[in-house]
């Protein structure tokens, strides 16, 4: 017993302090890392997130200034803000520049020390490599962990033991902090990469550009985001239900016919469209039954059309942000008395990044310099760390509200600690952070990975392995949730097929056995749940309609899937095993999306120890600095399938593979070349730029030249054997 003392006193000693220059004391990191600090911020540290913050933007918030966002209520974008929601998911807006200097630090091109030899700042160069950059399109080349939109663009490292350019960890020791889902890339070839102690921003070459410390530990990936929501977008979620008559004057080109009211309709939408945001012009005012619902310099919003007394859409419906309420005014009148406000919210869009963390917060931080742009919070936490978050015209989606009592999981004992949750899907503006709309699911989600589907809609999976799909524009179901067993758990996410239309979505097999009833209480015991052997089950749906169209069985549960070209064919590729078990064995399928057939079913590593790599080797030293003791990944990381149809995937024994077939043959898929890191890999672990490949590990950053011939010759490859990265060729 007093060993341990000893030995743990040894450990708090040595790594401390130095974790303590990275995270906190940006005096001393800027004398010997080359951070540039802000002098005129004073630094306090906050007791609810243990990070140091501007007393200009302190946690406490002044109820008198708030005012209350609620469906009746327009936001002034220009602002950045910081934003609250309570219980009743109602929001609350504090006008002002919120100041988050303290968060960030600014880095200065780092002194780079030999090849093979860690800098001051936990980056390493192995060879001498001038990346791609600029993509020309002006889009993301990665800008979340879920959605591979670009993977057939860019191709893969092809020798993962050689072409390594360089890598990064914490410069205190290499179990000093843990990565959160995959790097993410810019247009511009920048490397983001979220962890538990900051957010980094890396250029593809390995210069740090700066760091932010969120308000706690992030609860889920992150994602790129620089689109704005538009005008009408932001009206979908205050429109009315429309008659088919209503609709034929949504737009100026669908009014049809001849006379004095189509005349009339087609004036007002050269002038208005819905949507659009209007100020009431001086000396005009209107009051009713008593009450005022508005006056000169009023802002509203026109959000749908409605008809006259004798039954002709000649009336335009303005909501009200100041009281709230609701006028139709007829389209002559409208010239008259209202001005049309170009809404700041077309043209101040910032390149933002958006991430939540587990106490509540969700926030957004601009690209070029880390400063926040905003930040809301709930009352309730957000179960983490697990998932993604992902951004599309406009609105980023995420997961919130930590499922706290027995009964959001319905069928399950919620004794078990292991099995958390949340139970509402928010979609937010990515300018404001104001809400959009919201959704609850049946059972909480656990690894929420939103994604695109072509009709406007978003799919994804709760821990039960039900599906849904969801409209962008109001959060409601396309179609009823399908499929899902009661009380069972599942890590896997859903994925989506654009080419057959299917949607696949896994889970697991309804559980058998002592503890496994889900209608009688306590619901099903901690003793019956996923474990290796446990029979895990894939379904295929029409996207469409939510049809089943066919179902498969599997081994083991389910771990992650992807679907790509391979070869000229489309194949979903899925991978299984239970995760971080002793004798827990994997497996890596090839199947048919639309029809589930198999095309090959290779054997995969099997992990010979109760934990994930390098979890039980960082467990004390992640213990002694605060942090989280496991990474505790899924057995496989998501599969990324690039240009040439390889798939690139990392696995719970500390090894990153790419699978292949050198004859595009079924038989002869197999690995084709591997790196053992010594450590397992994140659930979204591996992203594609246009020259390079970017994995992140439970403990580091690995950027790998996708042409490996390219490396300066005139440079010898530098030893990359040897810790503190722990890579090897073996």
């Amino acid at each position: 017993m007093m060993f341990a003392v000893v030995h743990l006193l040894v450990i708090l000693q040595l790594i401390v302090p130095a974790i303590g220059v990275q995270r906190y004391d940006n005096a001393i990191e800027k004398l010997t890392k080359g951070g540039k600090l802000d002098g005129k911020s004073s630094q306090k540290l906050d007791d609810k997130s243990g990070r140091k913050l501007n007393d200009k933007s302190s946690e406490k918030l002044d109820d008198k200034t708030r005012e209350t966002i609620g469906d009746k209520a327009h936001v002034d974008a220009g602002l950045t803000s910081r934003v609250t929601f309570n219980d009743t998911a109602d929001w609350t807006f504090l006008s002002g520049k919120l100041d988050s200097s303290s968060r960030v630090t600014h880095y200065d091109m780092a002194e780079w020390t030999g090849l093979g030899e860690m800098n001051r700042l936990g980056v390493t160069k192995y060879k001498n490599k001038a990346f791609k950059r600029k993509r020309a399109d002006g889009k993301f080349s990665w800008p979340d962990a879920v959605n591979r939109e670009g993977a057939h663009l860019y191709s893969g490292a092809k020798d993962l033991t050689e072409c390594v350019a360089w890598g990064w960890h914490h410069p205190a020791n290499l179990f000093a902090t843990i990565p959160v889902g995959s790097p993410l890339i810019d247009d511009e070839g920048n490397i983001y990469l979220g962890a538990d102690d900051a957010i980094r921003k890396f250029d593809a070459s390995g210069n740090l550009s700066w760091s932010y410390a969120p308000r706690g530990q992030l609860a889920a990936a992150p994602t790129l985001s620089n689109e704005c929501p538009s005008a009408r977008r932001l009206a979908d979620s205050v429109m009315d239900d429309l008659t088919a008559e209503e609709e034929a004057l949504l737009r100026p080109d669908w009014v049809k016919g001849n006379g004095s009211d189509m005349e009339q309709s087609l004036q007002f939408f050269k002038d208005f469209k819905i949507g659009d945001l209007i100020k009431v012009k001086a000396g005009s005012s209107y009051r009713a039954d008593g009450s005022e619902l508005y006056s000169a310099g009023d802002q509203g919003q026109i959000s749908s059309v409605v008809p006259d007394e004798d039954g002709k859409y000649k009336r335009a419906v303005i909501q009200w942000t100041r009281t709230g309420g609701k006028s139709a005014v007829k389209f002559d009148a409208i010239k008259n008395h209202f001005a049309r406000v170009e809404p700041k919210i077309e043209t101040a869009c910032t390149p933002v990044l958006i991430a939540s963390t587990t106490n509540g917060y969700v926030f957004a931080i601009s690209l070029a310099d880390g400063l926040e742009q905003w930040a809301i919070q709930g009352t309730s936490t957000i179960a983490g760390v697990k998932g993604a978050l992902a951004a599309k015209e406009g609105f980023v989606w995420v997961a919130t509200n930590r499922c706290t009592d027995r009964y959001c999981y319905r069928y399950r004992n919620q004794t078990n600690t292991l099995t958390p949750g949340n139970t509402v899907v928010r979609a937010l503006n990515v300018v404001t952070g104001v809400e959009q709309c919201s959704y609850v699911p049946s059972a909480p989600l656990w690894n929420f990975n939103p994604i695109w589907g072509e009709d406007g809609n978003v799919f994804f999976n709760d821990q039960e392995g039900r599906l849904y799909s969801l409209n962008r524009a109001n959060c409601e179901n396309t179609w009823d949730p399908a499929g899902g067993e009661l009380g069972t758990y599942t890590e896997a996410a859903a994925v989506y097929d654009s080419r057959s239309k299917v949607v696949v979505a896994m889970g697991m097999s309804p559980y058998k056995g002592a503890g496994c009833n889900p209608y009688v209480a306590p619901g099903i015991l901690t003793s019956c749940g996923n474990f290796a052997f446990k029979q895990g089950v894939i379904k295929g749906y029409n996207a469409s309609s939510g049809r089943l169209l066919w179902t498969r069985t599997t081994a083991h549960p389910p771990a992650s899937a992807v679907v790509g070209q391979v070869w000229g064919q489309t194949r979903l590729v899925v991978t299984i095993g239970f995760h971080c078990s002793l004798g827990s064995p994997t497996r890596i399928l090839g199947m048919e999306p639309h029809n589930g057939g198999v095309r090959w079913d290779k054997e995969g590593p099997t992990l010979w120890t109760s934990m994930c790599a390098g979890d039980k080797e960082g467990g004390d030293i992640r213990r002694a600095t605060g942090g989280r003791s496991t990474c505790s990944p899924g057995s496989w990381s998501a599969p990324v399938i690039d240009s040439s149809g390889d798939v690139y995937v990392g696995n719970q024994v500390g090894e990153l593979q790419r699978w292949g077939s050198p004859t595009q043959r079924n038989a002869d898929f197999g690995v084709q070349s591997s790196l053992v890191t010594g450590v397992a890999f994140q659930d979204s672990s591996i992203a594609l730029g246009p020259d390079f490949m970017a994995v992140a590990t439970c403990t580091s950053l690995i950027v790998f030249g996708t042409s490996c011939n390219n490396f300066d010759a005139n440079e010898s490859n530098g030893n990359w054997t040897f810790p503190p990265h722990g890579y090897s060729t073996d």
